[in-house]
């Protein structure tokens, strides 16, 4: 019986990292790979990696959806989606427990990001302001939350 649960956990463990954590990650960096710029540094692993005549095949294809109707899902979604990953992954590793030794992960992170928009817009640090990305960075953070709210566990000490 107790090997079971234990094969249950594991499965149940592995499914949540498969399509809460690793899947948002994929899917983000795939919108980045096919639609951004090749100028951005992922580029370059790509190149490294002898995959660039893919991602440019790829590229090709999908050149007919990057449009600015999509502005939003090539620009700002991968972020989001990258932040529900990440907040997932915390989740999980810490057993949907948020604690003063762990919480400092679940801030530090988001807040840099959200910080960085901000210091975009005060012209301290490179890039372009937009607060769809803000708006989107929260949703990435704050989702996770919501579909586990009753399983996550607050300890003080």
């Amino acid at each position: 019986y107790y090997k079971m649960i234990k094969c249950d956990t594991f499965r149940n463990n592995f499914l949540y990292l498969l399509f809460k954590a690793f899947l948002p990650l994929l899917m983000g960096g795939m919108i980045y790979i096919i639609f951004r710029t090749d100028s951005l540094l992922m580029f370059k692993w790509i190149e490294q990696l002898d995959l660039k005549g893919t991602v440019i095949s790829v590229r090709d294809i999908a050149g007919l959806y990057n449009t600015e109707n999509y502005k939003i899902i090539i620009h700002t979604l991968p972020g989001g989606l990258w932040f529900y990953s990440y907040i997932a992954f915390l989740l999980l590793i810490w057993e949907n427990e948020i604690n003063r030794n762990n919480i400092i992960y679940f801030i530090l992170v988001p807040a840099a990001a959200v910080l960085s928009e901000f210091l975009q817009l005060a012209g301290i640090i490179r890039g372009t302001f937009d607060i769809l990305d803000v708006v989107f960075y929260f949703s990435g953070i704050i989702f996770p939350f919501l579909i586990h709210f009753k399983k996550i566990k607050f300890k003080t000490k």
